[in-house]
C-alpha cells in the first residue's frame, strides 16, 4: 500500500518541477534547512512517543497482574499470617540495605573500662526470659564480698553475724536476693536499701557492737576437696622403677612358658575340639559300615502268605 502511494508522490514531484522550473530548486533549499533544523525535533518526539508505549504496556501488564491476585477477602487466615511475616522480612531488608550501613558513621573505638571493686563492691545479676513473661524474670541477686566496703575488722564482724545464713564463710561473700515485688527495679531498689542498712548498722559500734555473740556456720557446709598425694606423683624415678619391675614379670613369666608350667587357653581349646571332630568322624564311619537293604523284598522273604 505504501509503494504505490510514494510512486504517485514521486510522479507528482516531477511533474510540478518541470511546469515550475528553476524557481522550484531554489525553494527548496530553505526547505532541506529547516527539515534538518526540525530533525532533533522529531527525533525528541519518536522517543517520547517509544517511552508513551512502553509505559502503556507496563499499565498493562500491571493491570492483569492485578485481575491474576487473589483478593485480600479471598485470602485464609494462615494466608494472611504467612503475608504479614513476608512483609515483615521485607522490611528488614530494607533496613539492612538502607539505614543499618549509616551507623557506621557512629562507631568509636572501644576503651575497655577501669572496673575496681572498691568502686562498684555490689554485683547485680538479673534472669530474664526472651519472648515470654516468666514470674522468675522480676528476681534480683546481688552478691558483694567484706574487703571491698572498706569496713574496720569489728565491723566487719558485726556485719556478718547481722547477716546471718546469707555470709559464705568459705568464699567470704554476701549474696541476697529479691522477688517479692512485681518490678526488677522495686527489688533492685528494695536490696540496696537493705545492704545501706546493714553497713550503718555495722558501723554503729556504740549501741552494740555483738562480741559476746560468736558468729553461726551452721547454715553453710563446707566441701572438703581432697588432695592429691604427694607420693603418689610420678616421677622420673618412679616412672624407671616401675618399668623394670614391669620387665622381671614378663622375663618370669616367658620362662614359665616355655618350661610348660602355664597351661595355654588356647592350645586346650584347640586339643578339645580336635577331640570332638574326630568323635564326629567315627559315628560318621560307624554308620557308614552297616549294610544295605538287598532291594525290594516279595512276601516270601517278608513271611507273609498269599491268598
Amino acid at each position: 500500500m505504501a509503494t504505490p502511494l510514494k510512486r504517485v508522490c514521486r510522479q507528482a514531484t516531477q511533474t510540478t518541477s518541470r511546469w515550475m522550473g528553476p524557481s522550484i530548486s531554489r525553494a527548496s533549499v530553505p526547505r532541506t534547512a529547516q527539515w534538518h533544523q526540525c530533525r532533533p525535533l522529531h527525533q525528541a518526539t519518536r522517543s517520547m512517543a517509544q517511552q508513551e508505549l512502553a509505559e502503556n504496556d507496563l499499565d498493562i501488564y500491571l493491570e492483569a497482574l492485578d485481575e491474576n491476585l487473589p483478593v485480600e477477602s479471598e485470602l485464609s487466615s494462615a494466608a494472611h499470617a504467612e503475608l504479614d511475616q513476608h512483609r515483615e522480612l521485607r522490611e528488614m531488608m530494607r533496613l539492612a540495605a538502607w539505614e543499618m550501613p549509616f551507623l557506621a558513621q557512629h562507631a568509636k573505638p572501644f576503651v575497655r573500662a577501669e572496673r575496681t571493686a572498691d568502686k562498684t563492691p555490689l554485683r547485680w545479676r538479673y534472669t530474664t526470659y526472651f519472648s515470654e513473661s516468666h514470674p522468675a524474670s522480676r528476681k534480683v541477686v546481688v552478691e558483694f564480698k567484706v574487703k571491698h566496703l572498706g569496713l574496720g575488722p569489728k565491723e566487719t564482724e558485726k556485719l556478718k553475724k547481722l547477716a546471718g545464713s546469707r555470709y559464705n564463710p568459705e568464699t567470704k561473700q554476701f549474696k541476697m536476693s529479691c522477688e517479692s515485688f512485681e518490678t526488677i527495679a522495686q527489688n533492685k531498689r528494695y536490696l540496696a536499701d537493705t545492704v545501706d542498712k546493714l553497713i550503718v548498722e555495722a558501723k554503729d559500734l556504740e549501741t552494740d557492737s555483738f562480741e559476746d555473740v560468736p558468729l553461726d556456720t551452721r547454715h553453710h557446709k563446707f566441701k572438703k576437696r581432697m588432695q592429691f598425694p604427694e607420693e603418689w606423683r610420678m616421677t622420673e624415678r618412679r616412672r624407671h622403677q616401675l618399668d623394670k619391675e614391669r620387665r622381671k614379670a614378663l622375663l618370669a613369666e616367658g620362662r614359665k612358658v616355655e618350661e610348660g608350667q602355664i597351661v595355654s587357653g588356647a592350645a586346650a581349646i584347640e586339643a578339645d575340639r580336635q577331640i570332638k571332630l574326630k568323635q564326629a568322624e567315627e559315628a560318621v564311619m560307624a554308620e557308614a559300615k552297616k549294610p544295605l537293604p538287598a532291594g525290594k523284598m516279595g512276601k516270601k522273604q517278608m513271611g507273609q502268605r498269599g491268598r
